[in-house]
């Protein structure tokens, strides 16, 4: 009977996890917040179905490791290289305008020095989770926003490694200086640690074990490795969540982190899931109903204010105005972090359970309120690229190669302009259709206006120099009129089309035309490969690419089919 009431808890949590998981589905809605309101109505403030002990606090603990192992098999080399300008410049600005605003108003309510810059830095981080379903979902996850969007969160979740080592530093036994270049040389020590065993060690360990063939032995290997990573770093008086992401930074400098993230990802998922039911569970619904007004007012200026700060440090980097706003509102949420730091006790502690749980039920509400703050943002840039946009003003004449032409951002043309992009591939984009033009725009593409059946367009934008016409939309009968002044003119000159339907392909072919069927998933990728082939890329560098398009949109297929991957 014991051993029953031992695991009692946990069948529980399972049992209340997939509830949440279904629910969420069904309503649209971030798991997040169904599993910390069912975690409030099944605590021991409400119907007390499960209560709080080692058993649901190791669950709990178990759940911020693996996120923070998810995390650090972001956080490579490649990575770094990749995306050094948004890691170097608009992450540390965007921590620090928002850190700096949040801190602040930390202050003003009276917080302490150290508890207002842990409180206001972990502000400024995003729910990485929401902000990389919503690019998926929008089918941007690749473009300039998405990219920069990544780049951002990526920097936020090592800065919120920075946090959880610097709270647990704040021992009081020391001045805010002292714990900040400990929790600093720490961080910094482990790091260099955590690159040298990768490259030294893991990636010798996992070609050993990619040799057996058997996929589970890669799920034993991510648990192993999560799990030893975190006791020793606890052994040496580091957070078991540190070790945790380094274990995931060991992964990341190994070819084997794709196949290792998807065999711990489950794991990860239900886990984390069972940390956020326990922060509901230490939440009690009478404080929440009574603070009502004081929870709608943190929202308002966490997201709002947000916003706002962001979008100035979007500006001071380098973004566009269109750009700016919708990469500030789609990242305007509160985060998993901002949760994971309000659970510590000793945070808890200092800022009072009325303020506590203030906060989280803020931080919870502002993930469920995201897809529409982000629709906002995207009208907002819509309505700031119109203002901008000049119409058939030829793009920017890039001398250094002959560029590639693409016509339509359509999804194939996008990803098309995303595989060019992400291979240094020079290219000229044209859009005649004035909606696909600003949200292009305001995504961050550099976008020309106009016809591509016009012929004094079509020389203004650099048809005489260029090695390839391709087009992101099937227009059978631009494509007729235009190609006998193609044939005339420009008899060498390879065109590509994106098209739909077998009986599509044929007629651009009668044409002359290489028409590529868009079947694969995401859409348009199948055009993108064909380009990339045409333009020289290794079929190597090639297969790199479409994993990191596939692993980009895995949340957006994962929400589609729930059977097909889990909950993030």
């Amino acid at each position: 009977m014991s051993d029953a009431l031992a695991i009692l808890p946990v069948v529980t949590l399972l049992a209340v996890g997939l509830a949440c998981i279904l629910i969420a589905r069904a309503a649209k809605l971030s798991p997040i917040v169904a599993f910390i309101a069912a975690g409030v109505l099944i605590g021991p403030n409400a119907l007390s179905l499960a209560p709080l002990n080692d058993t649901t606090a190791l669950l709990a603990q178990l759940g911020v490791a693996f996120l923070l192992f998810e995390i650090g098999l972001g956080f490579s080399s490649r990575t770094i290289r990749e995306s050094r300008r948004d890691l170097a410049i608009l992450g540390p600005l965007q921590m620090l305008i928002c850190g700096a605003g949040f801190t602040l108003a930390a202050r003003l309510f009276g917080l302490d020095w150290p508890m207002a810059l842990l409180v206001g830095l972990g502000a400024g981080i995003s729910a990485t989770a929401v902000v990389t379903a919503t690019l998926a979902e929008r089918g941007i996850a690749t473009c300039p926003l998405g990219r920069s969007s990544t780049a951002l969160l990526v920097f936020q979740d090592v800065a919120g490694i920075f946090l959880l080592v610097f709270a647990v530093s704040l021992d009081g036994s020391g001045p805010l200086g002292w714990a900040l270049a400990e929790a600093g040389a720490k961080a910094l020590a482990a790091g260099l640690a955590a690159v040298l065993i990768g490259r030294f060690a893991a990636r010798p360990a996992l070609a050993l074990l990619a040799r057996s063939n058997l996929p589970e032995v890669f799920t034993a290997a991510a648990l192993l490795l999560v799990l030893a990573t975190a006791a020793a770093t606890g052994a040496l008086g580091l957070s078991l969540t540190l070790g945790a992401f380094l274990a995931g930074v060991i992964v990341a400098e190994t070819p084997y982190r794709t196949v290792v993230r998807t065999e711990a990802r489950p794991f990860g998922a239900l886990l984390l899931g069972f940390f956020f039911i326990t922060v509901g569970m230490s939440l009690d619904w009478r404080d929440i109903a009574a603070q009502a007004p004081w929870i709608a007012l943190a929202i308002a200026g966490l997201m709002l204010g947000k916003t706002i700060l962001t979008f100035l440090a979007a500006l001071a980097s380098g973004w566009s105005r269109p750009g700016a706003a919708q990469l500030s509102f789609v990242t305007a949420q509160g985060s998993e972090f901002g949760l994971v730091l309000l659970a510590l006790p000793g945070v808890a502690n200092a800022l009072g359970s009325q303020a506590a749980g203030v906060l989280v039920a803020a931080s919870a509400l502002s993930l469920a309120l995201t897809p529409a703050w982000t629709a906002l943002g995207m009208k907002l840039a819509r309505k700031l690229a119109q203002a901008k946009a000049a119409p058939s003003t030829p793009a920017a004449d890039p001398d250094a190669r002959r560029p590639i032409l693409v016509f339509a951002a359509t999804p194939a043309g996008r990803l098309a302009m995303d595989a060019l992009t992400r291979f240094k591939i020079p290219f000229v984009a044209v859009e005649s259709d004035a909606e696909r033009f600003l949200a292009a725009t305001a995504d961050g593409y550099d976008m020309t206006f106009g016809d591509p059946g016009d012929v004094r367009l079509m020389t203004a934008v650099g048809v005489t120099r260029a090695r390839a016409l391709a087009l992101g939309q099937s227009r059978y009968e631009i494509s007729r009129e235009i190609t006998p002044y193609i044939n005339a003119t420009f008899p060498d000159l390879k065109r590509f089309v994106a098209v739909r339907t077998p009986e599509e392909k044929a007629a651009h072919e009668a044409l002359g035309m290489s028409a590529v069927l868009t079947s694969g998933q995401p859409e348009g990728v199948d055009f993108a490969v064909a380009l990339l082939r045409f333009a020289g890329v290794e079929e190597a560098g090639i297969a790199r690419w479409l994993g990191e398009v596939h692993e980009a949109y895995a949340p957006a297929r994962a929400q589609a089919d729930p059977a097909r991957a889990p909950a993030s």
